[in-house]
C-alpha cells in the first residue's frame, strides 16, 4: 500500500492565483512567481506537495508549464524533488534560520571592516545619511516594521556593495533572498515588530556608524555582527512565543 503524504490533504481551493493561461504572460516564470507569493502568504505551507495536474488546472496552463515553473523553484532552493514523491515546498527549521543569521552576520561584519578601512569621506557621509534615516524611522511610532526593515536592508546593501567582492555579495543576496526565509523573517519583519526593538536596532546602527567614522575596522566588524545577531535574538524570541 502506498503511504499517503500528510500534506496531500491540502486543498488548492484556498490558493489565491490568477489564471495565467488566459494571459499573454502565461510563462513558467510567472507561474513560479505566483507560487512564491503563495508560499510567502502561507497558502502553500512548508512541506506541501506540488501536484502538477492540480496546479495546471488551478493556473489554467499545461502540465509542462507547471513542470518548468517547479524547476525554477527548485533552482532557487524553494522546493525539493524526491523519487516517487515529486516536488514539495522545502521546510525551513529554526536551526536553518539561525544558520542564515550567523552566516549573514559574518559577511556583513567583513563588509563593515572593509568599509571602515577603505571608504572615502564622501562614501562615509552617504552611509551616515542611511543611519540618520534609520534613526528617524525608529523614533517615529508610526513607522511600520516593513518600512524600518527596508531602511536597514538598504544600509546593509551599501556596505556589501562597497566591498566589491562578487562572491561575498552573491552569497549575502542568496541568503537574503531565500523565499522561505523571507516569508518567515523579511516579509513579516518580525525582527522589528515593536518600536522598542526598532530603537535598539537604530542604536546598533549608530555604533556601526561611529566605528566607521573613527576608521576602526575591527570595531566596525564587531558592531555589524552584533547588529545581525541582535536581530536574530528578536526573531528567535518571536518564534518561540508563537509556538
Amino acid at each position: 500500500m502506498t503511504q499517503t503524504d500528510s500534506h496531500d490533504n491540502f486543498s488548492f481551493s484556498n490558493l489565491d492565483v490568477v489564471s495565467v493561461g488566459k494571459s499573454a504572460r502565461s510563462l513558467p516564470d510567472l507561474v513560479a512567481e505566483q507560487l512564491i507569493k503563495a508560499i510567502e502568504q502561507g497558502s502553500l505551507p512548508q512541506g506541501q506537495r506540488l501536484k502538477e495536474e492540480r496546479l495546471a488546472e488551478r493556473f489554467g496552463v499545461s502540465r509542462s508549464t507547471i513542470r518548468e515553473a517547479i524547476a525554477v523553484l527548485e533552482r532557487k532552493g524553494i522546493v525539493d524533488r524526491t523519487p516517487r514523491q515529486g516536488a514539495k515546498v522545502v521546510t525551513i527549521s529554526a536551526n536553518e534560520i539561525e544558520e542564515i543569521f550567523l552566516l549573514r552576520a559574518q559577511l556583513i561584519g567583513l563588509a563593515a571592516n572593509l568599509f571602515a578601512l577603505k571608504a572615502s569621506a564622501d562614501q562615509i557621509q552617504d552611509f551616515c545619511k542611511y543611519t540618520h534615516k534609520i534613526q528617524l524611522l525608529a523614533d517615529n511610532p508610526k513607522t511600520s516594521p516593513i518600512e524600518y526593515a527596508g531602511a536597514s536592508i538598504a544600509a546593509q546593501s551599501m556596505l556589501i556593495d562597497f566591498a566589491h567582492q562578487k562572491r561575498l555579495r552573491n552569497i549575502y543576496e542568496e541568503l537574503g533572498n531565500a523565499a522561505l526565509w523571507q516569508s518567515v523573517i523579511r516579509r513579516r519583519a518580525i525582527s522589528f515588530a515593536t518600536q522598542e526593538r526598532r530603537q535598539e536596532s537604530a542604536d546598533d546602527w549608530k555604533r556601526v556608524e561611529s566605528a566607521v567614522v573613527e576608521r576602526s575596522p575591527t570595531r566596525a566588524e564587531d558592531c555589524a555582527k552584533t547588529l545581525l545577531l541582535n536581530s536574530y535574538r528578536a526573531v528567535r524570541s518571536s518564534i518561540h512565543s508563537e509556538n
